[in-house]
């Protein structure tokens, strides 16, 4: 722990014998490690904490992680030709019907003024995309509308037009409009879909470039951190400014009624944020997944939730690494691979119970696998059944069955 230093210098005032003195503070701008309970008892019985990876080795693993996958994106591209541009639009289909949307059916009316809404016939034969930051945790939908798609009445967690959640700051290039010009279609990293205008501020290469490439960064490492009128995820990373004396002072993307970047200065308490990415330890794992322990799951984290493979995305985003957003396309680019398929229940636990502290595949699901607890495997994942971020026991589970994949993240 670093002390704190007081600097005091004396100023003799011209013409006059008064003093006076400039107090300058220089505050701890150490990490203060929280510890969720539950984590303990896999932490304590580590047998090594050495790093697994480092940054400059996490770098290399996410150039190899993009070679693998054609659902990571390049952001550099400067523009896209018409065809593209349909192409990622009619990527998404309306789904299989009945649906609801709250209490209601949705109609074939409401469909079509849905699909109208794409403006495809408004598609120019080449467009030069504009950079944006997103200004606060918003859904990513298939289509530009509000309405929802439930399989059932009142069903609020399995929105079939939501895609994921996108973090504050992060960097989209903007492909097209709606015609109502309430949504954006953009390109992030690992997604295409359409976003609403107000939640994105367009900015010129040099803001862009501030907020997403600098190097003097802090990353959030709480699960979810609530401040002004948004959350800021685990693994939003936001430019430092300097420590005060109650945190970490960031700079966050918003923007003024006339659409303006305005660089709105926030702190966040040193429990919260780290400067720069976190050591990629199984410590360190092992506390962000279970700071998530009990936070709602969300099919593709619309509202204040997470699904499975976004939980996973956002623990490893503390370390610096870049994850594709879905399981089918993790469980095929994100790290080595044992495949599980053909065993039987005890060869699977066998072979798992080597790994702790690494990911386990199901078709549509992802887990990070924990370690053995008074003779137990345990898992920790955002469950869908359970509708929440929770350990659970894999042995007995129904999970163990359908298990088809163990990836090691080194």
């Amino acid at each position: 722990m670093k002390k704190i230093i007081l600097f005091i210098f004396i100023l003799s005032c011209i013409g006059c014998n008064k003093k006076e003195e400039l107090v300058m503070e220089h505050y701890d701008d150490s990490y203060i490690e929280i510890i969720p309970n539950n984590s303990k008892y896999y932490i304590d019985n580590l047998l090594d904490n050495k790093v697994i990876l480092s940054l400059e080795e996490i770098k290399k693993y996410n150039k190899e992680i993009e070679s693998k996958t054609n659902y990571l994106y390049d952001l550099d591209i400067k523009t896209l030709k018409k065809e593209e541009i349909i192409n990622f639009i009619n990527m998404y289909t309306i789904p299989v019907l009945h649906k609801y949307n709250d209490e209601k059916e949705i109609t074939e009316e409401e469909i079509k003024t849905i699909l109208e809404n794409r403006n495809i016939d408004n598609v120019p034969s080449e467009v030069k995309l504009k950079k944006g930051l997103v200004i606060r945790r918003a859904n990513l939908r298939s289509f530009p509308t509000d309405i929802s798609f439930y399989d059932k009445v009142n069903d609020n967690n399995f929105d079939r037009i939501q895609e994921t959640e996108v973090t504050v700051n992060t960097p989209v290039l903007v492909i097209h409009s709606s015609k109502d010009s309430k949504y954006f279609l953009v390109m992030t990293k690992n997604y295409v879909g359409w976003v609403k205008e107000d939640d994105i501020v367009l900015v010129n290469n040099e803001d862009y470039n501030y907020f997403t490439k600098t190097q003097n960064f802090a990353v959030i490492t709480d699960a979810m951190i609530e401040i002004s009128d948004t959350i800021l995820d685990m693994g939003v990373k936001l430019p430092y400014n300097k420590t005060r004396k109650n945190g970490y002072e960031l700079v966050m993307p918003i923007k003024d009624k006339d659409g303006n970047l305005i660089k709105k200065r926030i702190t966040i308490s040193r429990e919260k944020a780290h400067i720069g990415y976190l050591p990629y330890t199984k410590r360190n794992l092992y506390i962000e997944a279970f700071k998530y322990e009990g936070v709602p799951y969300s099919w593709g984290g619309k509202d204040m939730g997470v699904d499975c493979s976004s939980y996973v995305l956002n623990v490893y985003k503390t370390f610096g690494f870049i994850f594709p957003r879905n399981t089918f396309s993790q469980n095929t680019s994100v790290g080595e691979i044992i495949s599980l398929e053909n065993k039987t229940r005890d060869e699977k636990l066998k072979i798992i119970e080597e790994y702790p502290g690494n990911l386990l595949y199901e078709d549509g699901h992802v887990l990070i696998y924990l370690g053995i607890k008074n003779a137990k495997h345990y898992v920790i994942n955002a469950s869908g059944s359970i509708l929440k971020v929770v350990e659970e026991e894999l042995d007995s589970s129904y999970h163990l069955d359908k298990i088809k994949k163990l990836v090691l993240v080194n």
